[in-house]
Protein backbone atom coordinates (compact mmCIF):
# COMPACT_ATOMS: atom_id res chain seq x y z
CA UNK A 1 0.00 0.00 0.00
CA UNK A 2 1.31 3.47 -0.98
CA UNK A 3 2.18 5.63 1.69
CA UNK A 4 1.38 8.94 0.44
CA UNK A 5 -1.58 10.85 1.66
CA UNK A 6 -3.63 13.02 0.28
CA UNK A 7 -3.36 16.43 0.90
CA UNK A 8 -6.60 18.66 0.97
CA UNK A 9 -6.74 22.57 1.33
CA UNK A 10 -7.55 23.12 5.01
CA UNK A 11 -11.34 24.41 5.33
CA UNK A 12 -11.07 28.11 5.88
CA UNK A 13 -12.35 31.53 7.93
CA UNK A 14 -14.62 33.70 6.23
CA UNK A 15 -16.58 36.66 6.83
CA UNK A 16 -19.80 37.15 4.43
CA UNK A 17 -18.42 37.99 1.56
CA UNK A 18 -15.78 36.48 -0.76
CA UNK A 19 -13.74 38.20 -3.33
CA UNK A 20 -11.32 36.89 -5.59
CA UNK A 21 -7.82 37.47 -5.67
CA UNK A 22 -6.19 39.38 -8.34
CA UNK A 23 -2.19 38.06 -10.24
CA UNK A 24 -0.07 38.24 -8.16
CA UNK A 25 2.35 41.47 -8.22
CA UNK A 26 6.51 41.74 -7.37
CA UNK A 27 8.07 40.99 -4.27
CA UNK A 28 9.14 43.70 -2.18
CA UNK A 29 13.30 43.87 -2.61
CA UNK A 30 13.19 46.52 0.94
CA UNK A 31 15.27 44.73 4.20
CA UNK A 32 12.79 44.56 7.25
CA UNK A 33 13.33 46.46 10.14
CA UNK A 34 14.26 44.32 13.04
CA UNK A 35 13.60 46.79 15.73
CA UNK A 36 10.20 47.52 14.65
CA UNK A 37 8.23 44.67 17.62
CA UNK A 38 5.45 43.93 14.58
CA UNK A 39 7.79 42.24 12.27
CA UNK A 40 7.83 38.34 12.52
CA UNK A 41 4.58 38.70 14.58
CA UNK A 42 1.21 37.00 13.11
CA UNK A 43 -2.21 39.19 12.48
CA UNK A 44 -5.88 37.97 12.10
CA UNK A 45 -7.53 39.60 9.21
CA UNK A 46 -10.70 41.40 10.42
CA UNK A 47 -12.22 42.53 7.44
CA UNK A 48 -13.51 40.97 5.24
CA UNK A 49 -12.31 41.52 1.65
CA UNK A 50 -9.24 43.44 3.15
CA UNK A 51 -6.47 43.80 0.40
CA UNK A 52 -2.82 43.04 -0.17
CA UNK A 53 -1.64 45.11 -2.48
CA UNK A 54 1.70 46.50 -4.57
CA UNK A 55 1.69 49.25 -6.33
CA UNK A 56 0.72 47.38 -9.54
CA UNK A 57 -2.50 45.64 -8.26
CA UNK A 58 -4.41 43.88 -5.43
CA UNK A 59 -2.49 40.52 -4.96
CA UNK A 60 -4.82 38.89 -2.41
CA UNK A 61 -8.39 39.41 -0.84
CA UNK A 62 -8.30 38.51 2.22
CA UNK A 63 -11.37 36.90 4.67
CA UNK A 64 -11.73 37.34 8.05
CA UNK A 65 -9.57 34.40 10.16
CA UNK A 66 -6.68 34.40 7.91
CA UNK A 67 -3.75 34.48 9.64
CA UNK A 68 -0.64 36.03 8.45
CA UNK A 69 3.17 36.65 9.55
CA UNK A 70 4.34 40.36 9.51
CA UNK A 71 7.73 40.40 7.61
CA UNK A 72 8.41 44.45 7.09
CA UNK A 73 6.62 46.95 8.19
CA UNK A 74 5.80 50.92 6.37
CA UNK A 75 4.21 53.28 8.60
CA UNK A 76 0.37 51.35 8.99
CA UNK A 77 1.15 49.05 6.00
CA UNK A 78 2.63 45.55 7.21
CA UNK A 79 4.14 43.19 4.67
CA UNK A 80 2.89 39.73 3.69
CA UNK A 81 5.90 38.23 2.62
CA UNK A 82 3.58 34.92 1.24
CA UNK A 83 1.28 36.64 -0.39
CA UNK A 84 3.50 39.54 -1.88
CA UNK A 85 1.48 42.81 -0.45
CA UNK A 86 1.20 44.80 1.73
CA UNK A 87 -1.73 45.19 4.12
CA UNK A 88 -3.50 47.99 6.12
CA UNK A 89 -2.61 47.30 9.68
CA UNK A 90 -6.29 48.76 10.23
CA UNK A 91 -8.04 45.75 8.63
CA UNK A 92 -6.12 42.76 10.90
CA UNK A 93 -5.22 42.51 14.80
CA UNK A 94 -2.34 41.05 16.47
CA UNK A 95 -2.74 37.53 17.06
CA UNK A 96 -1.47 37.22 20.51
CA UNK A 97 -4.05 39.98 21.97
CA UNK A 98 -6.94 38.83 19.83
CA UNK A 99 -8.59 37.23 22.39
CA UNK A 100 -8.42 40.07 25.10
CA UNK A 101 -9.15 42.41 22.49
CA UNK A 102 -12.35 41.15 21.10
CA UNK A 103 -13.22 40.06 24.78
CA UNK A 104 -13.31 44.31 25.70
CA UNK A 105 -15.43 44.71 22.73
CA UNK A 106 -18.04 41.78 24.07
CA UNK A 107 -18.35 43.28 27.26
CA UNK A 108 -18.74 47.05 25.58
CA UNK A 109 -20.81 45.53 22.70
CA UNK A 110 -22.83 42.45 23.07
CA UNK A 111 -23.34 42.23 19.30
CA UNK A 112 -23.32 39.82 16.62
CA UNK A 113 -20.87 40.85 14.82
CA UNK A 114 -18.20 41.21 17.88
CA UNK A 115 -19.39 37.23 19.11
CA UNK A 116 -18.43 36.30 15.75
CA UNK A 117 -15.20 38.31 15.19
CA UNK A 118 -13.93 37.05 19.14
CA UNK A 119 -15.33 33.19 17.79
CA UNK A 120 -12.36 33.86 15.07
CA UNK A 121 -10.20 34.34 17.80
CA UNK A 122 -10.88 31.49 19.33
CA UNK A 123 -10.73 29.29 16.38
CA UNK A 124 -7.09 30.63 15.66
CA UNK A 125 -5.96 29.89 18.81
CA UNK A 126 -7.60 26.42 18.80
CA UNK A 127 -10.01 27.15 21.54
CA UNK A 128 -13.06 25.27 19.86
CA UNK A 129 -15.40 24.96 22.43
CA UNK A 130 -15.30 28.71 23.64
CA UNK A 131 -15.29 29.34 19.38
CA UNK A 132 -18.32 27.51 18.96
CA UNK A 133 -20.26 29.56 22.19
CA UNK A 134 -19.44 32.87 20.46
CA UNK A 135 -20.34 31.54 17.15
CA UNK A 136 -23.70 30.15 18.31
CA UNK A 137 -24.54 33.55 20.12
CA UNK A 138 -23.60 35.47 16.76
CA UNK A 139 -26.61 33.30 15.12
CA UNK A 140 -28.84 33.77 17.37
CA UNK A 141 -28.36 37.27 17.22
CA UNK A 142 -28.29 37.23 13.39
CA UNK A 143 -29.18 33.74 12.13
CA UNK A 144 -28.32 34.74 8.44
CA UNK A 145 -24.81 34.91 9.26
CA UNK A 146 -22.94 33.38 6.61
CA UNK A 147 -19.68 33.67 7.94
CA UNK A 148 -20.34 32.49 11.27
CA UNK A 149 -22.18 29.40 9.84
CA UNK A 150 -18.74 28.79 8.07
CA UNK A 151 -16.98 29.27 10.62
CA UNK A 152 -18.80 26.85 13.08
CA UNK A 153 -18.83 24.38 10.25
CA UNK A 154 -15.12 24.43 10.25
CA UNK A 155 -15.09 23.25 13.92
CA UNK A 156 -17.18 20.10 13.68
CA UNK A 157 -15.13 19.15 10.67
CA UNK A 158 -12.10 19.68 12.67
CA UNK A 159 -13.65 17.65 15.46
CA UNK A 160 -14.58 14.65 12.16
CA UNK A 161 -18.76 15.59 12.50
CA UNK A 162 -18.45 16.00 8.60
CA UNK A 163 -22.61 15.39 8.61
CA UNK A 164 -22.53 18.60 11.09
CA UNK A 165 -20.30 20.31 9.17
CA UNK A 166 -21.87 20.09 5.69
CA UNK A 167 -25.51 21.33 7.31
CA UNK A 168 -23.59 24.84 8.66
CA UNK A 169 -21.89 25.05 5.27
CA UNK A 170 -25.21 24.26 3.15
CA UNK A 171 -26.52 27.03 5.10
CA UNK A 172 -24.31 29.03 4.81
CA UNK A 173 -24.18 28.92 0.87
CA UNK A 174 -28.01 29.05 0.66
CA UNK A 175 -27.45 32.43 2.42
CA UNK A 176 -24.82 33.45 -0.03
CA UNK A 177 -24.73 30.76 -3.15
CA UNK A 178 -21.55 33.20 -4.75
CA UNK A 179 -19.39 32.50 -1.46
CA UNK A 180 -16.19 30.20 -3.17
CA UNK A 181 -14.94 29.40 0.09
CA UNK A 182 -17.47 28.08 1.26
CA UNK A 183 -18.19 25.56 -1.39
CA UNK A 184 -14.55 24.26 -1.14
CA UNK A 185 -14.95 23.64 2.13
CA UNK A 186 -18.40 22.00 1.75
CA UNK A 187 -16.54 19.78 -0.71
CA UNK A 188 -13.99 19.33 1.88
CA UNK A 189 -16.62 17.27 4.12
CA UNK A 190 -17.57 15.59 1.12
CA UNK A 191 -14.44 14.47 0.45
CA UNK A 192 -14.09 13.15 4.08
CA UNK A 193 -17.45 11.11 3.57
CA UNK A 194 -15.90 9.84 -0.18
CA UNK A 195 -19.00 11.69 -2.06
CA UNK A 196 -17.25 12.32 -4.92
CA UNK A 197 -19.92 13.34 -7.23
CA UNK A 198 -21.19 16.16 -4.64
CA UNK A 199 -17.45 17.73 -3.81
CA UNK A 200 -16.51 17.87 -7.43
CA UNK A 201 -20.01 19.44 -8.30
CA UNK A 202 -19.00 22.33 -5.16
CA UNK A 203 -15.43 22.63 -6.33
CA UNK A 204 -16.48 23.21 -9.92
CA UNK A 205 -19.15 25.73 -8.75
CA UNK A 206 -16.37 27.51 -6.59
CA UNK A 207 -13.98 27.51 -9.56
CA UNK A 208 -16.43 28.99 -11.87
CA UNK A 209 -16.49 31.82 -9.29
CA UNK A 210 -13.04 31.70 -8.68
CA UNK A 211 -11.03 30.33 -11.41
CA UNK A 212 -7.69 31.46 -9.84
CA UNK A 213 -8.70 29.07 -6.93
CA UNK A 214 -5.75 27.52 -6.20
CA UNK A 215 -6.78 25.43 -2.71
CA UNK A 216 -10.06 24.30 -4.67
CA UNK A 217 -7.80 23.10 -7.79
CA UNK A 218 -5.67 21.43 -5.44
CA UNK A 219 -8.74 19.53 -3.81
CA UNK A 220 -10.41 19.14 -7.28
CA UNK A 221 -7.17 17.44 -8.34
CA UNK A 222 -7.49 14.90 -4.85
CA UNK A 223 -11.10 14.50 -6.04
CA UNK A 224 -9.42 13.39 -9.61
CA UNK A 225 -7.06 10.97 -8.15
CA UNK A 226 -9.48 9.30 -5.79
CA UNK A 227 -11.89 8.61 -8.89
CA UNK A 228 -8.21 7.55 -10.55
CA UNK A 229 -8.27 9.92 -13.09
CA UNK A 230 -4.80 10.48 -12.92
CA UNK A 231 -4.02 12.42 -15.39
CA UNK A 232 -6.66 15.25 -14.40
CA UNK A 233 -5.61 15.08 -11.43
CA UNK A 234 -1.96 16.27 -12.64
CA UNK A 235 -3.16 18.94 -14.61
CA UNK A 236 -5.01 20.54 -11.61
CA UNK A 237 -2.21 20.22 -9.15
CA UNK A 238 -0.06 21.68 -11.92
CA UNK A 239 -2.52 25.00 -12.53
CA UNK A 240 -2.81 25.49 -8.80
CA UNK A 241 1.23 25.23 -8.97
CA UNK A 242 1.20 27.89 -11.43
CA UNK A 243 -1.00 30.30 -9.07
CA UNK A 244 1.33 29.22 -5.90
CA UNK A 245 4.70 27.51 -7.08
CA UNK A 246 5.60 26.75 -3.55
CA UNK A 247 2.28 25.12 -2.91
CA UNK A 248 3.36 22.36 -0.79
CA UNK A 249 0.07 20.45 -0.75
CA UNK A 250 -0.15 20.59 -4.63
CA UNK A 251 3.36 19.14 -5.18
CA UNK A 252 3.33 16.28 -2.90
CA UNK A 253 -0.57 15.52 -4.18
CA UNK A 254 1.48 15.95 -7.85
CA UNK A 255 4.11 13.36 -6.99
CA UNK A 256 1.77 10.90 -5.12
CA UNK A 257 0.02 11.37 -9.00
CA UNK A 258 2.67 10.56 -10.87
CA UNK A 259 4.00 7.67 -9.05
CA UNK A 260 0.45 6.15 -9.58
CA UNK A 261 1.21 6.42 -13.51
CA UNK A 262 4.63 4.91 -12.45
CA UNK A 263 7.12 8.16 -13.15
CA UNK A 264 9.31 8.22 -10.15
CA UNK A 265 11.99 10.34 -11.37
CA UNK A 266 9.05 13.25 -11.50
CA UNK A 267 7.81 12.11 -8.19
CA UNK A 268 11.33 12.52 -6.81
CA UNK A 269 11.19 16.18 -8.07
CA UNK A 270 8.32 17.35 -7.03
CA UNK A 271 9.00 16.41 -3.53
CA UNK A 272 12.39 17.82 -3.72
CA UNK A 273 10.79 20.79 -4.57
CA UNK A 274 8.65 20.59 -1.61
CA UNK A 275 11.40 19.63 0.36
CA UNK A 276 13.27 23.28 -0.37
CA UNK A 277 10.67 25.39 0.18
CA UNK A 278 9.38 23.78 3.58
CA UNK A 279 12.28 22.44 5.32
CA UNK A 280 10.73 22.27 8.61
CA UNK A 281 8.02 20.13 7.34
CA UNK A 282 8.60 16.56 7.67
CA UNK A 283 6.08 15.28 4.84
CA UNK A 284 8.11 15.74 1.96
CA UNK A 285 11.28 14.48 3.85
CA UNK A 286 9.10 11.08 5.24
CA UNK A 287 7.33 10.49 2.03
CA UNK A 288 11.02 10.63 -0.14
CA UNK A 289 12.29 8.44 2.14
CA UNK A 290 9.39 5.60 1.60
CA UNK A 291 9.88 6.06 -2.01
CA UNK A 292 13.32 5.68 -1.86
CA UNK A 293 13.51 2.75 0.93
CA UNK A 294 10.46 0.61 -1.00
CA UNK A 295 10.14 1.32 -4.40
CA UNK A 296 10.27 -1.70 -6.36
CA UNK A 297 12.79 -0.23 -9.37
CA UNK A 298 16.31 -1.23 -8.65
CA UNK A 299 17.72 1.92 -10.32
CA UNK A 300 15.28 4.48 -8.20
CA UNK A 301 16.17 2.60 -4.63
CA UNK A 302 18.49 4.75 -2.44
CA UNK A 303 18.89 2.99 0.72
CA UNK A 304 21.56 5.46 2.23
CA UNK A 305 19.80 8.36 1.43
CA UNK A 306 16.50 6.77 2.67
CA UNK A 307 17.59 6.27 5.99
CA UNK A 308 18.93 9.80 5.81
CA UNK A 309 15.95 11.71 5.10
CA UNK A 310 13.57 9.07 7.81
CA UNK A 311 16.23 10.12 9.92
CA UNK A 312 15.41 13.86 9.23
CA UNK A 313 11.70 13.46 9.03
CA UNK A 314 12.19 11.99 12.66
CA UNK A 315 14.04 14.59 14.45
CA UNK A 316 11.26 17.22 13.12
CA UNK A 317 8.77 15.07 14.90
CA UNK A 318 10.62 14.58 17.93
CA UNK A 319 10.45 10.77 17.38
CA UNK A 320 6.63 11.16 17.81
CA UNK A 321 4.99 10.50 14.50
CA UNK A 322 4.35 7.32 13.59
CA UNK A 323 4.55 7.49 9.94
CA UNK A 324 7.82 8.53 10.62
CA UNK A 325 8.95 6.23 12.77
CA UNK A 326 7.46 3.47 10.17
CA UNK A 327 9.27 4.78 7.17
CA UNK A 328 12.77 4.91 9.93
CA UNK A 329 11.55 1.35 10.77
CA UNK A 330 11.71 0.39 7.04
CA UNK A 331 14.60 2.30 5.74
CA UNK A 332 16.71 0.79 8.65
CA UNK A 333 15.33 -2.77 7.22
CA UNK A 334 16.59 -1.68 3.62
CA UNK A 335 20.11 -0.99 4.71
CA UNK A 336 20.31 -4.98 6.00
CA UNK A 337 20.04 -3.28 10.18
CA UNK A 338 16.90 -5.34 11.18
CA UNK A 339 17.28 -4.83 15.12
CA UNK A 340 17.11 -1.04 14.59
CA UNK A 341 13.99 -1.82 12.09
CA UNK A 342 12.35 -4.08 14.94
CA UNK A 343 12.86 -1.36 17.65
CA UNK A 344 11.19 1.49 15.57
CA UNK A 345 8.49 -0.31 14.45
CA UNK A 346 7.83 -1.45 17.80
CA UNK A 347 7.38 2.00 18.99
CA UNK A 348 5.42 2.89 15.66
CA UNK A 349 2.69 0.47 16.71
CA UNK A 350 2.10 2.07 19.70
CA UNK A 351 1.62 5.09 19.13
CA UNK A 352 -0.36 4.77 15.49
CA UNK A 353 -4.14 4.70 15.51
CA UNK A 354 -5.89 1.32 15.36
CA UNK A 355 -6.67 1.64 11.48
CA UNK A 356 -2.91 1.19 10.46
CA UNK A 357 -1.72 -1.26 13.09
CA UNK A 358 -2.52 -4.08 10.69
CA UNK A 359 -0.20 -2.06 7.69
CA UNK A 360 2.51 -1.90 10.25
CA UNK A 361 2.46 -5.34 11.87
CA UNK A 362 2.58 -6.52 8.26
CA UNK A 363 6.14 -4.63 7.84
CA UNK A 364 7.02 -5.96 11.36
CA UNK A 365 6.47 -9.71 9.91
CA UNK A 366 8.96 -8.75 7.35
CA UNK A 367 11.48 -7.32 9.69
CA UNK A 368 11.00 -10.15 11.63
CA UNK A 369 12.22 -12.59 8.60
CA UNK A 370 14.58 -10.20 7.93
CA UNK A 371 13.28 -9.06 4.11
CA UNK A 372 12.81 -5.22 2.71
CA UNK A 373 9.31 -3.99 2.60
CA UNK A 374 8.65 -3.64 -1.28
CA UNK A 375 5.59 -0.68 -1.57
Amino acid sequence: MSRFRFFVAPVMLCCIAWSSSAVCGQRAKLTPDVKDPRVGKQVIITKAGAQLRTPQATVWTGYVGEIFTVTLTNGEWLWIDEKGGWLWEKDAIPFDTAIETFTLRVAQQKTADNYHLRGVAYLAHKQHEQAVADFTESLRQEPRNAGALNNRGQISYLKGDYKTAIQDFTAAITIDATNALVLNNRALAYIELDNQTNAMNDLQAALKLVPQYAEALNNRGVVHQKLKQFDEAITDFTEALKIDPKYIDALENRAFAYLQKNDSAKAIADLESAMQFSPRSYEAANDLAWLLATTPEDSVRNKTRALTLAKQACAITEYKQWNALDTLAVAYAENGQFGEAKQWLGTALTLAPEEEKERLQSHLDLVMARKPVRD
